[in-house]
């Protein structure tokens, strides 16, 4: 939809959500409380975390960063919540290998070029023996394609599924090129492209999808998401609402429309779109309490936001974000805007 690396983005029928929204989890209201410093010039940070390929965090993994020639820069276990963070490390070629046992083993190639300081990655780790997950969403244009290109498509989506984004793009353009039609295949070449930040490219493979097939709701999904991260929040609340007609029930298109909502300034909305998507599952995601504790603010309902900044913690209080939440906290308790945690929200299931 993150030079940046862009985690595989997940399914409609998957839990992760868009991978560079993470990071914004706090947004401008909560960095009004904490002022990050800045980066030392030629040095980068590299932030990710290691999913499973259904989207659940690897609580045990090693990550490893090495140069081309095989020489080790740094490795680390990952957090809890599969988090990992290499600080200021030298601008050059890295090769990231990523280990846990029951997984096949990850690398890739990180080019750490001019420009961007912050790189995210998000992994997500293979069981071993077992290929790219099965996708779940139908798409009428499954059984119209024709044999070739389903064979293609097949070998693209492998490919995809082992991050292998060269190999990924050449089969699924040779499925798409033999059908254009082809839903999946462009939604899945989107997401190659996005990956390669051929951005344009990722769109209009998007747009050829859903006008193909306007059930396929995968693909609505990936342009609201990929909208929302160029900032081009009205289109996106345009494409996001199209697709959660068609899956009231998804948490995904509800945050997906809160960001939107949000970008918009509309927040009295944004703040309802959030809180369905977290009555909608069960186990609300960390980002989602955050982006809830972030509208708060924006509204001035403190007592609502500390609750929710304290509901995150309990998920996630070995977080790469935790430290900035205590801290705001503690400046919201000495500031004196704390009331009363009479109005503090819940999160997840409401009783009906």
């Amino acid at each position: 939809m993150k030079l940046r690396f862009r985690r595989r983005r997940p399914r409609f029928a998957g839990i992760p959500l868009p991978g560079n929204l993470l990071w914004r989890g706090l947004g401008l209201a909560l960095a009004a409380f904490v002022c990050l410093p800045a980066l030392a010039q030629q040095k980068a940070n590299i932030e990710g975390r290691v999913l499973t390929d259904q989207g659940v965090a690897v609580k045990s993994a090693t990550v490893r960063l090495e140069t081309d020639d095989g020489e080790l820069v740094a490795d680390q276990p990952v957090s809890t919540a599969g988090e990992f963070y290499f600080r200021f490390i030298p601008k050059k070629n890295y090769q990231l290998i990523v280990s846990s046992e029951g997984f096949q083993q990850y690398r890739e190639r990180l080019n750490l070029g001019e420009g961007a300081t912050d790189y995210n990655v998000t992994v997500n780790l293979t069981p071993a023996g077992k290929g790219p997950a099965a996708k779940q969403t139908p798409s009428l244009t499954d059984t119209q394609a024709p044999s070739g290109a389903r064979r293609e498509y097949q070998k693209g989506a492998k490919a995809l599924g082992s991050h292998k984004l060269g190999d990924a793009r050449k089969y699924l353009e040779a499925a798409v090129n033999e059908y254009p039609c082809y839903a999946r295949a462009q939604t899945d070449l989107a997401m190659v492209q996005s990956e390669q930040k051929d951005f344009k490219g990722a769109e209009d493979a998007l747009r050829k999808s859903i006008g193909c097939d306007p059930g396929y709701v995968d693909a609505d999904l990936e342009l609201g998401g990929l909208l929302n991260a160029e900032r081009r929040f009205g289109e996106a609340d345009t494409i996001l609402e199209q697709g959660a007609r068609q899956a009231p029930a998804s948490w995904q298109f509800c945050y997906q429309i809160g960001i939107a909502q949000y970008g918009l300034k509309n927040y009295e909305t944004a703040e309802q779109e959030f809180a369905k998507a977290a009555s909608l599952t069960p186990d609300p995601p960390a980002e989602l309490k955050l982006k809830l504790a972030d509208v708060y603010l924006k509204e001035s309902a403190y007592p609502k936001a500390y609750a929710a900044m304290e509901d995150y913690l309990k998920t996630e209080p070995d977080g790469r974000l935790a430290p900035r939440v205590k801290e705001i906290m503690k400046q919201m308790q000495s500031s004196g805007v704390l009331k009363s945690q009479s109005d503090a929200p819940s999160f997840g299931p409401q009783p009906q």
